[in-house]
């Protein structure tokens, strides 16, 4: 028969067990990364330890640091140095008064990348892409930059939300052809790489502050299709158009609009810039 004393000496020992259980979970648990799906998107500020995220996919977490050096020279560059457990993964010198917004983003599936932007002076020269850690070295993955800056002196893309395995961005460009103009642009990581997940987008008005309205500056040949040669239509001087989207096909970008009887027609990105396609395009210097 047990009496209050041996019951007692139970419930202690019990005690001690679980507790020796959770210390030896901690322990054991120490530099490991939760399996549980979650998602990130963290600015890595220069000279600060980044310490809970799996970069390199061993299952433990590794120390981030970015660092940024002056070279105090006569152009005025600096180099980022970017660092995963003390080694070197990644290095890039830039000149004229370079600034970096370096961001690491985690998918759900569990898959970290580095999202890496620079800039020199007032924002020009944009170099922006995706990095995963492999073999202690960055390698890009993904180039936001790709061919749009072909129809483009200005574009940039800043991912806002991380959804599932999809960045959510915004696209902020200056056309050669529209001018200044924002839109959303989603990428999904499938099949080891990042896709966009349509290639119709929707200028953004509402936070343009604007009309959908463009009156043409000269003379403009609307196609049938985007990459069509056929015509649809000739927009004359004065005549106003609505610009609904922005077309990406086969490396190339196409304006589709809809003249003011209702026609749907399609204008390919211009390559440089000659004179001003629309009375509301604006440009920035």
């Amino acid at each position: 028969m047990r009496t209050k004393s041996n019951i007692k000496f139970y419930v202690i020992c019990i005690m001690l067990a679980a507790s020796s259980i959770i210390l030896a979970s901690i322990y054991l648990g120490k530099g490991q990364v939760s399996n549980a799906a979650s998602t990130a998107n963290v600015s890595v500020q220069p000279d600060v330890v980044l310490s809970k995220y799996d970069v390199t996919g061993d299952g433990k977490t590794d120390a981030i640091k970015v660092k940024i050096v002056d070279n105090k020279d006569e152009k005025n560059s600096a180099t980022m140095q970017l660092f995963v457990n003390d080694k070197m993964a990644f290095q890039q010198k830039r000149e004229f008064y370079p600034g970096w917004d370096v961001k690491l983003i985690k998918l759900e599936n569990g898959k970290v990348f580095f999202d890496i932007c620079s800039t020199i002076g007032s924002d020009d020269g944009c170099i922006h892409q995706l990095y995963v850690c492999k073999d202690d070295k960055l390698k890009s993955v993904y180039d936001f930059q790709k061919y749009n800056n072909n129809y483009a002196d200005y574009f940039s893309v800043d991912v806002v939300k991380v959804s599932g395995n999809t960045l959510k961005t915004n696209v902020r460009a200056q056309f050669y052809t529209t001018g200044s103009i924002q839109y959303d642009m989603n990428l999904n990581y499938k099949n080891g790489k990042f896709v966009r997940t349509s290639n119709k987008f929707t200028p953004k008005y509402k936070a343009m502050s604007r009309k959908n309205k463009w009156t043409a500056e000269k003379k403009i040949k609307v196609y049938k299709k985007a990459g069509s040669k056929k015509v649809a239509y000739t927009l004359k001087k004065g005549n106003v158009i609505k610009l609904n989207k922005i077309i990406y096909k086969s490396n190339k970008i196409y304006f589709q609009v809809k003249n003011s009887r209702g026609k749907t027609g399609y204008i390919p990105a211009a390559k440089k810039f000659t004179s001003s396609c629309f009375k509301e395009a604006q440009y920035a210097g």
